[in-house]
């Protein structure tokens, strides 16, 4: 009898221990996921998420297993786009109008991503570790205010009188069709915080100029001032 207490004394140890090692979900922490990636399996396909069980035989063995933990939190970001229309800076020159041609806008963005994407994306070799997974997204975000610029200028372009505060949030991620770059992603905000449109008014009007047209008011803007001379 007490041989055979014995042995289940030790076989419950022995169940114990290796249930311990293969356990995985303690070992994330709330606001985190785990990824588990070992030699024998590759990555796992399911997350291992805090507060849901989870055990892994693969960590029976040694060294074969590595659990990578990722945060989930949404990575907000500000992103600034400005630039200048085609020959905008030479057009503006002409008329002594510094910056009339010239766009800037401000977007707030924050991005998430979902725990079954992650997997996703370590399977795609897009990211290995949390870090990755951040930078991935700050790059997202900054594709996304690219785009979203791109998109604004051509409204712009198209209706003179357009205002940049007058789109929705859901007009521009529709318009810009985000999900074919960053499929995985989550836009969860996304709104512009200022903007600044170049005058595409007056920069047709010096497109359809003629080149004799251009020249003549240029030479004219800086032919000196026969008053001032003689001062």
């Amino acid at each position: 009898m007490k041989k055979f207490l014995a042995c289940v004394f030790i076989l419950a140890i022995f169940s114990g221990v290796i249930f311990y090692f293969g356990w995985t979900q303690f070992r994330v922490k709330p606001d985190t996921i785990g990824i588990v990636v070992s030699k024998t399996n590759g990555i796992d396909d399911k997350p291992v998420q805090n507060g849901e069980f989870a055990w892994h035989w693969q960590f029976l063995l040694p060294t074969n297993a590595t659990l990578k933990t990722f945060h989930i939190k949404p990575v907000e970001s500000v992103k600034t786009i400005s630039g200048a229309l085609p020959s905008g800076e030479a057009y503006a020159a002409i008329y002594g109008a510094e910056g009339l041609f010239n766009y800037s806008f401000t977007f707030d963005i924050s991005l998430t991503v979902s725990p079954e994407a992650v997997v996703e994306l370590m399977k795609l070799n897009k990211i290995t570790d949390d870090s990755d997974l951040t930078a991935y997204l700050e790059g997202a975000a900054g594709t996304l205010a690219q785009h979203a610029a791109n998109f604004i200028l051509t409204k712009a372009q198209d209706n003179p009188d357009f205002r940049a505060e007058s789109l929705r949030r859901e007009e521009i991620l529709r318009g810009i069709q985000i999900y074919k770059d960053f499929p995985e992603i989550d836009v969860s905000v996304f709104s512009i915080q200022n903007s600044k449109l170049p005058d595409y008014k007056m920069y047709k009007k010096i497109q359809n100029m003629q080149p004799d047209e251009l020249s003549a008011h240029d030479m004219q803007r800086t032919q000196p001032d026969p008053l001032q001379e003689e001062i």
